[in-house]
């Protein structure tokens, strides 16, 4: 397809891809798609207009320009994303969620920025970015192997024990969790198989680490967990947690 002089092509293997590379400076305005990936999907990927790459987890979404224009290069997502972005000193890429930017010029990140979950978490893999809280001006150059954390209050810290592994277990194809309680593991088995949690009595207190393939499916899944003394019942697309 074509928006804008610039073409849009799906690959085989499914990724989309914006080639703009016959465009010329001044002949196509700024116009945004928004490339949204539902609960319940398979991770999706994608490559920008300027070469940067990003993948999607389920329930999640980025909106993006059909091609770059001006000094900046600025996109919006929702839940998680990962990024690996094409460098360009003279045009910052931005990515924003609410009041928190991550602003860089080329390197791979992971921005997990859930609304379920309690902060927005920047993961560095390689060069580096800066967080900024928009209201308090607040911010943090973060390095790789290090994870910049965005609470509710418009406080950043910087985490410096990161499990990197575990943030990218989602574009690898694997729930992996360490000491996770239990609601953390659930909200990912929502997004992924898109059922709806339901606690019958109290949220009971375990803690989980392993790794689980996501291809299995979601009675398997729960057979896994059960092992550590929960239980569970499906009714429709509920995941009702038992007492």
């Amino acid at each position: 397809a074509t928006e804008n002089n610039v073409n849009l092509i799906k690959k085989a293997d499914c990724e989309i891809v914006y080639d703009d590379s016959r465009l010329t400076a001044h002949d196509s305005p700024l116009t945004y798609n928004t490339l949204t990936n539902p609960r319940g999907s398979k991770v999706i990927d994608m490559t920008l207009s300027d070469g940067s790459k990003v993948w999607l987890n389920a329930g999640s979404s980025v909106k993006y320009p059909v091609t770059f224009i001006g000094k900046d290069r600025k996109v919006e997502i929702t839940g998680e994303a990962y990024f690996e972005v094409t460098h360009d000193p003279g045009r910052p890429f931005v990515v924003s969620k609410g009041l928190i930017s991550v602003t860089v010029l080329g390197t791979h990140f992971n921005v997990n920025a859930y609304d379920d979950e309690a902060d927005i978490k920047v993961t560095l893999l390689e060069g580096s970015v800066k967080v900024s809280e928009l209201t308090t001006h607040h911010s943090q150059l973060i390095k790789p192997g290090e994870q910049g954390i965005a609470m509710n209050n418009g406080e950043l810290t910087v985490k410096n024990d990161v499990d990197m592994e575990q943030v990218m277990a989602w574009k690898n194809g694997r729930f992996q969790f360490n000491e996770a309680d239990l609601q953390t593991v659930l909200r990912q088995v929502a997004r992924w198989y898109d059922v709806e949690i339901v606690y019958e009595g109290d949220v009971p207190t375990r803690q989980f680490g392993g790794k689980m393939q996501k291809e299995l499916n979601l009675s398997e899944i729960l057979k896994i967990l059960e092992k550590n003394n929960v239980h569970f019942r499906i009714d429709g697309k509920k995941l009702i947690v038992l007492k």
